[in-house]
């Protein structure tokens, strides 16, 4: 059989086989072996080596996709030189990116006023999670607190929770920020106290400070538990963004 046909059948295996980093670099690599007389363990080794990179991309975009970001924002973006008080957090919040914090359980709060960089913030911890290959969920409180609801009414709360509670890292953008009745109260207090009892990272970002919860929450002693729950010492990386806005 010609070295050509050969090479067609190999890939042919390679696709069905589904391996799809092997299939696109066999040829390349061939022809390195040629220039660079490469051991046929060496080939082997390279191969493996352009699979499993193929498939940690693959699983990143999972990642990426499954995280539902509503845009993707990256630390290199951020000006941290706009004010005094983004320099002062900027060492806390780079140490965050080697992603030790999830295993950890640490949760990292956003606190201040709009226009600060909360968000900005918490998206880009959240994607450089998933660059980790890390289950994320992104998501506003509105939008996480409506689908549970729908889902209770529905029956399937239990489902709904889990994909919430199991994620490895759970972002909750705009937090606290708007009156929840008492079963969107409940249903935030599930989330939070579930992700808490299993040790796994929570971040929000929120307007409020947290002796202002209770006034979106109807009653006082479930915005303190949740409070308490984010914020239990050394479990907590708190940033205040008090500057000046940046829009």
């Amino acid at each position: 059989m010609k070295n050509e046909d050969l090479l067609a059948l190999v890939l042919g295996k390679l696709k069905w086989l589904r391996l799809p980093g092997m299939h696109e670099m066999l040829g390349a690599l061939l022809e390195k072996v040629r220039k660079d007389n490469l051991s046929p363990l060496e080939l082997v080794s390279r191969l493996c080596d352009e699979e499993k990179t193929s498939r940690l991309k693959s699983a990143v975009e999972r990642r990426v996709k499954n995280a539902r970001f509503p845009e993707i924002n990256t630390v290199d973006g951020f000006d941290f030189e706009w004010d005094a008080c983004r320099k002062k957090l900027k060492p806390r919040y780079l140490a965050l990116h080697d992603v030790a914090f999830v295993d950890k359980g640490i949760n990292p709060l956003f606190v201040g006023v709009p226009g600060t960089g909360k968000t900005f913030l918490a998206r880009a911890l959240a994607f450089r999670v998933c660059q980790a290959n890390r289950r994320v969920i992104f998501t506003s409180a509105a939008r996480m607190l409506n689908e549970l609801h729908g889902a209770e009414l529905h029956g399937g709360l239990e489902r709904a929770l889990r994909r919430y509670v199991r994620a490895d890292f759970l972002v909750i953008d705009d937090f606290a920020l708007l009156p929840m009745d008492a079963s969107q109260a409940k249903l935030a207090f599930q989330v939070i106290s579930e992700r808490h009892e299993h040790r796994r990272s929570t971040a929000i970002t929120t307007n409020r400070v947290f002796k202002d919860w209770p006034k979106v929450f109807p009653d006082a002693l479930n915005a303190q538990v949740i409070a308490e729950r984010l914020t239990e010492r050394e479990r907590a990386e708190v940033f205040l963004l008090d500057g000046k806005g940046y829009r």
